[in-house]
């Protein structure tokens, strides 16, 4: 029972030490003012994000790629200007979601690898 005991409070302290951060997002901006600008025209492109002990595109207890999501983002949005010649984006939206496959994967190991992915979609302006 003694033993019993203790695993739990193992389990429980690890729980509570681990993040379950699912997505984070910084340096965030946002404008009411009109500006003048071109526009060069809109992008889609994906993240993956991959975790462990969790569910496809919710809540992980271990998600693997939550501190670099940010950066990925950032990359991918600069990506996107830089081949459209643009020197900013606006409209931006990010939308964390699962697949069908990510689905299966995470049903097949019994929620232990839970896979998803960001699909940022936005205007590319100058």
């Amino acid at each position: 029972m003694r033993v019993m005991k203790i695993a739990a409070l193992s389990l429980l302290v690890a729980l509570v030490a681990t993040s379950c951060t699912t997505f984070k997002a910084s340096d965030l901006s946002y404008s009411t003012v009109k500006q003048q600008y071109t526009v060069l025209g809109d992008f889609r492109t994906e993240v993956w994000v991959h975790g462990f002990l969790g569910s496809s595109a919710g809540s992980k207890l271990f998600n693997l790629t939550a501190e670099n999501t940010n950066q990925a983002v950032t990359d991918a949005i600069q990506k996107e200007i830089q081949a459209k010649g643009g020197t900013s984006a606006i409209n931006v939206t990010i939308t964390h979601q699962a697949s069908f496959v990510d689905v299966l994967l995470n049903a097949f190991t019994w929620s232990i690898y839970a896979r998803g992915n960001l699909i940022i979609t936005g205007t590319v302006v100058k």
